[in-house]
C-alpha cells in the first residue's frame, strides 16, 4: 500500500485528520518577531477506525495494508512541508498510528500556505481562517489519489451540502460502519495560537464532525 501524502497539513488537520480518522488531533502556530510562524502538528489516530480504512484503501488501491507501516510516513510530511514553503522542519513516526511534525514558514504573505487565507498575520496579531473556502483551496493542493480519498469520505464542506454532524455521521455509517464513523466524528481538534513572546494565546477544541461540516468561515486571532 502506498503512503497516503500529506498535502492538507497545512489546513490545520482538519481534512488530514478526517482522512485518517483521527482521535486527536493538535496543532499550535506561534508568530515570530517579524512576518512568520512557527507550525507545531500531532496526531495521534484510532486503532479500531484506522483498521477500517486500511481495508478501504486497500479495496481501493488492490492491494494488501501493511499493518507494520505508520498510516501516514513522516517522511511524506517533510516531503509536504518543505514544498509548501516551510524550513526548519522536523518529523517523526510516534508510533504506527502516530505523527507529528514542526516547521516554520518564515513570511505569512507568499506562497502556497497564505494564497488559502488559512493563516494570516498583521504586525500584531495572527489569525487561523476554517471553512469551506480554505477546505476547497487545499484540497486543490493535494495530489489526485489523496484527493480519491477524501472523495470518498464525502466531506461536506467540500461537497457544499449542508449536513449536520449527527447528518454526516450517519452517512458515513451507512456506508464504512458505525465504529468508523463515530471515531471520525467525535475525534477532537486542539488550537492554539501565540504571540511572539509567547505571553498571549488563544486556544480552541472542536471535534472534527464539526469542523468537517462548516458551513461558514469560522476565525480564531491571537493579539499582542
Amino acid at each position: 500500500m502506498k503512503h497516503l501524502t500529506l498535502a492538507s497539513i497545512i489546513c490545520s488537520c482538519m481534512l488530514f485528520s478526517a482522512l485518517t480518522a483521527a482521535c486527536s488531533t493538535s496543532i499550535s502556530v506561534q508568530a515570530d518577531d517579524k512576518n512568520g510562524a512557527s507550525v507545531t502538528f500531532d496526531s495521534q489516530f484510532s486503532e479500531a477506525a484506522t483498521q477500517t480504512l486500511r481495508s478501504l484503501i486497500s479495496t481501493v488501491a488492490g492491494s494488501s495494508s501493511d499493518e507494520s507501516i505508520p498510516i501516514i510516513a513522516a517522511s511524506d510530511v517533510r516531503t509536504v512541508m518543505e514544498a509548501a514553503g516551510f524550513s526548519a522542519i522536523a518529523a517523526k513516526n510516534t508510533s504506527t498510528l502516530g505523527v507529528s511534525a514542526s516547521g516554520t514558514y518564515p513570511v505569512l504573505s507568499t506562497g502556497p500556505l497564505p494564497a488559502t487565507g488559512l493563516l494570516t498575520r498583521t504586525k500584531k496579531s495572527l489569525t487561523l481562517t476554517l471553512g469551506p473556502t480554505q477546505y476547497k483551496m487545499l484540497y486543490g493542493l493535494s495530489t489526485e489519489e489523496t484527493q480519491m480519498y477524501f472523495d470518498l469520505l464525502m466531506i461536506p464542506a467540500l461537497t457544499d451540502e449542508q449536513l449536520t454532524v449527527e447528518e454526516y455521521t450517519g452517512l458515513l455509517a451507512g456506508l464504512y460502519g458505525t465504529d468508523f464513523a463515530k471515531s471520525l466524528a467525535s475525534g477532537t481538534i486542539s488550537i492554539e495560537l501565540r504571540s511572539p513572546d509567547g505571553k498571549k494565546k488563544t486556544t480552541a477544541t472542536l471535534s472534527l464532525g464539526e469542523a468537517l461540516t462548516l458551513t461558514t468561515e469560522k476565525q480564531w486571532t491571537v493579539q499582542w
